[in-house]
């Protein structure tokens, strides 16, 4: 083959993977069709794990299962928010002991955390969707999940605002954390 035929096979080559471009890829999945796999995420008995004495905040974009598909591909999520008059430290050992007694496993997730953050903590099982422990502020809850999240804290005693949610795959099947 001479170099003439090569470097036109492979300009023939490279105009047609890129004008088939998304026909090589799998389809993509919506939420439609999806109303009892967010009906079964949303009763995910892991949800409605808290410590003693936490509160749910009720209502905001954070109440409840939805179906998100933005990416190209859906996936489920389900979330509880919750108030607990006590340390982000006793939150993780109250999670990190009822969801492993469940189940579920804990993640190391990469990367730093922000200065100021606690660390998320992202649970899988080997069949149920990933659990995520997450901490909020009063700033992000009011913003983010249009909710009011109560009086701040008054005295020596501190208060954690506690965002717990579970992702699954369209199907219901389990998604792995990050």
């Amino acid at each position: 083959m001479s170099m003439i035929e090569l470097r036109l096979l492979l300009a023939t080559v490279l105009v047609g993977a890129t004008l088939s471009g998304c026909s090589f890829l799998s389809p993509f999945t919506t939420c439609e069709g999806t109303g009892p796999e967010l009906a079964a995420l949303d009763e995910l008995s892991a949800l409605d794990l808290h410590p003693a004495g936490a509160r749910p905040v009720d209502g905001g974009a954070a109440d409840g299962a939805t179906c998100t598909d933005d990416s190209g591909d859906a996936w489920l999520s389900a979330d509880r928010l919750y108030v607990y008059d006590g340390s982000a430290a006793d939150v993780l050992a109250y999670y990190a002991r009822e969801l492993q007694a469940a189940g579920w496993h804990p993640v190391e997730l990469p990367g730093a955390v922000p200065e100021g953050r606690i660390p998320v903590t992202c649970f899988e099982s080997p069949d149920r969707p990933s659990v995520t422990v997450d901490f909020e502020t009063p700033g992000a809850l009011r913003e983010f999940y249009q909710v009011d999240p109560g009086p701040e804290p008054t005295g020596s005693v501190p208060r954690t605002w506690i965002h717990v949610f579970a992702e699954a795959s369209a199907d219901g099947s389990r998604m792995d954390c990050w």
